[in-house]
């Protein structure tokens, strides 16, 4: 095993250990937060699609693997009409959330989650490529109830750690997830702002 890889696998063994009194709801009031946490993000049962998706992409790394299945769980809970994914995140997302979700479209671009908006859920999945801010700002601006974002790397780098603190602390009407790895934002004004900081 190479020094790099000894090193990953250090950070996440304190990244995870750092969190360890965060694991599978712990302290979460909210039935509905908590379900999601329980039975959506740390959901440990191997969905039906996992073995042939695996099969599909066997070089895949490990945190990659794992945030492609949470990809696919999300899609699989919230049943969204319409899916943006960054360019930057690969294939092997669209091909996790359309095992989730086989009656999801995908657009071209995240520019068109405001065209093709007419009350049904977005499910945007974001990378921390330059323009990250403006990227989120336009999925939040058609964002119905029930929609959700997934920002890949929000303790990565400078714009992305900026970006998760004002959507945290800044952005009304939706429920944030912190995962370390990344980072769920659901929208919903039914809902009470709050942030909830996981051990994935």
């Amino acid at each position: 095993m190479s020094v790099v890889c000894k090193m990953l696998n250090v950070k996440r063994m304190l990244v995870w250990l750092s969190r360890i009194h965060r694991c599978r709801g712990f302290g979460v009031q909210s039935p509905w937060a908590y379900r999601m946490v329980r039975y959506v993000i740390n959901e440990h049962y191997p969905y039906y699609a996992y073995e042939d998706l695996r099969a599909a992409y066997p070089r895949m790394d490990a945190d990659t693997r794992r945030l492609c299945e949470l990809s696919l769980r999300l899609a699989n809970s919230v049943r969204p009409a319409w899916v943006a994914v960054d360019d930057a995140c690969g294939e092997e997302f669209r091909a996790y959330i359309k095992a989730g979700c086989r009656s999801v479209s995908f657009l071209k671009d995240i520019g068109e989650c405001r065209t093709k908006n007419n009350g049904e859920r977005i499910f945007a999945v974001l990378s921390t490529q330059e323009g990250l801010s403006e990227t989120f700002y336009k999925v939040a601006d058609a964002a119905n109830n029930g929609s959700v974002a997934l920002i890949m790397g929000i303790h990565g780098n400078k714009a992305a750690r900026m970006l998760w603190r004002e959507v945290v602390s800044g952005v009304k009407n939706v429920v944030t997830f912190d995962l370390y790895y990344c980072g769920l934002v659901f929208f919903d004004d039914k809902r009470f702002k709050q942030n909830y900081i996981i051990n994935f």
